[in-house]
């Protein structure tokens, strides 16, 4: 009969649905407790398991003596060992983190390397609780709160509704040893304080803290869960195209707002702070412009908010290009195809949208190029008895940032034709048309 402790685990992967018989599952084996029991009771469930240990080369021979133990495990268990070495210390030198953080991020991005369908990694309760409250002392809003997820992505945590002493004493039923990380044992990384100094204060105050914690943070999740799923449908109401709409996101209630903001600051990978949410409140509700990250900026246009990244290079510095027929030009970040085409006399009755985009091949004057906005440029656009200035027209149809990307084509004697507002009349397509130019800009 299986033990308590691998059955709850069991229950655990069904309830949260992280993994089925057929697939693999690659377990990050560190050699302490949690991911030891965590590689046993994989075992005695029978999934299909590999296992990586992940040498961080901080602590030298007893980083190795983990590394020994590990693999010896796995060799009497029959199961598949890699192992990585990864020097944290030397990444933190050359980045701006700390040991501890360097070292889950590299110790993640080896686990991704290895051909698996999820990775398992060894979080318990306990862990859970640390989180819960390093998260609140630094502050938080629910979803931190609610602590690390069963599930993210293709990362499962099996143990999470485990607690560190129901761990331990499966192993010591087992008779299954494991070895101690000795910085777990010191205060100077802020979750074992947590763990050395808080959490046992807190026992004492309760001594049943994990099974009330564990229903408490089933609750929180619960409604973390509810509001992000209002804030996924909220977000794709407010999208408007390259922009958001500012009275929508107004008329959300405030935790939805906040979420729908979190995600557009992190589509555009803006560092998600109290500070730039309400920087982009401020904008939603006043209107304006303001940098929300290096070269980054958010403003609303026309009750629309938008966010762009001035981007540099080469492509995008040019200020004019030829335009050579059945060739692709790449404009200021946008792919822009040009096509010479025979009339076949239909073209003044297609589609007004499509006719914005062709002019008379044969009525240009010298040289055709497609360039940015220039002052003093001016446009007779088709059946119209004035002239527009092109900077008006920009302003009218396009976003400040995707003012200079406009396809606007000119030849000796001036404009051409401008994106959006058609060929100028001078080149309009008519009944003598004989070869048409037409221009289309290719999305990815």
């Amino acid at each position: 009969m299986k033990s308590e402790l691998v059955q709850r685990v069991g229950r655990t992967i069904e309830k949260y649905h992280m993994a089925h018989k057929g697939e693999r599952l690659l377990v990050g084996l560190s050699g302490g407790a949690d991911s030891a029991a965590l590689l046993l009771c994989l075992h005695e469930l029978g999934y299909d398991i590999c296992a990586c240990h992940v040498n961080h080369c901080i602590r030298g021979e007893e980083a190795d003596r983990d590394q020994h133990f590990c693999e010896e495990l796995c060799r009497s268990l029959g199961i598949e060992i890699t192992v990585k070495r990864v020097d944290v210390p030397a990444y933190c030198r050359v980045n701006p983190v700390s040991e501890e953080e360097g070292a889950r991020m590299l110790r993640y991005k080896a686990l991704q390397e290895i051909t698996a369908d999820k990775i398992c990694t060894a979080h318990n309760l306990d862990d859970c609780l640390e989180t819960t409250l390093f998260n609140l002392a630094r502050g938080s809003g629910l979803k931190g709160i609610a602590s690390i997820p069963p599930v993210r992505d293709n990362i499962i945590r099996p143990l999470i509704e485990c607690s560190r002493a129901d761990i331990e004493d499966y192993l010591a039923e087992k008779g299954q040893n494991f070895v101690t990380d000795s910085t777990n044992l010191l205060d100077e990384y802020s979750r074992n304080k947590l763990r050395h100094k808080v959490v046992p204060v807190l026992r004492e105050l309760n001594p049943s803290l994990m099974d009330t914690f564990a229903k408490t943070l089933g609750f929180l999740r619960e409604d973390s869960a509810f509001l992000e799923k209002l804030a996924d449908e909220a977000y794709e109401k407010v999208n408007c195209g390259d922009g958001y709409s500012c009275k929508l996101i107004r008329e959300l209630d405030y935790p939805v707002r906040r979420r729908v903001i979190m995600r557009i600051l992190s589509k555009y990978d803006i560092e998600v702070g109290q500070d730039k949410i309400e920087i982009i409140e401020k904008l939603i509700n006043e209107g304006g412009k303001a940098n929300v990250k290096a070269k980054c900026f958010a403003y609303t246009k026309s009750g629309t908010l938008y966010i762009f990244t001035e981007k540099d290079g080469e492509n995008i510095l040019q200020d004019e290009v030829k335009v050579v027929p059945e060739s692709i030009i790449n404009w200021q970040g946008r792919s822009v195809s040009f096509k010479l085409v025979k009339n076949d006399g239909k073209f003044e009755n297609v589609n007004k949208m499509f006719t914005n985009s062709c002019l008379d091949y044969d009525k240009i004057k010298g040289v055709i190029v497609l360039r940015k906005r220039r002052a003093g440029d001016r446009i007779r656009l088709v059946n119209r008895q004035h002239s527009s200035d092109v900077r008006v027209l920009m302003k009218q149809g396009f976003p400040v940032h995707k003012r200079d990307s406009a396809v606007i084509l000119a030849d000796d004697e001036g404009i051409v034709l401008a994106e959006t507002f058609g060929a100028a009349d001078r080149v309009r397509i008519d009944s003598d048309t004989k070869r048409v130019l037409i221009f289309e800009v290719i999305e990815e």
